[in-house]
């Protein structure tokens, strides 16, 4: 469980597992009043897991243009 705090005064806003953020939000902190803009953290692993697969993609065309030749 991670602990999401506020920016500025460093204010506990709530707390969230793994993938809870799904889309971009916005909370205001009931300390200092500020809003804080928070993004999902999955979509990382997703761009990871998308650049490894074109990568093999690469690799498996690759072979067999070396095969046709």
């Amino acid at each position: 469980m991670q602990h999401i705090r506020c920016g500025s005064c460093n204010a506990l806003l709530f707390k969230a597992g793994q993938g809870a953020i799904a889309n971009d939000i916005q909370i205001k902190c009931r300390r200092c009043g500020t809003l804080n803009h928070l993004r999902p953290f999955e979509p990382l692993n997703h761009r990871q897991e998308r650049e490894d697969q074109e990568h093999t993609n690469d690799l498996t065309d690759k072979s067999q243009r070396t095969k046709s030749v």
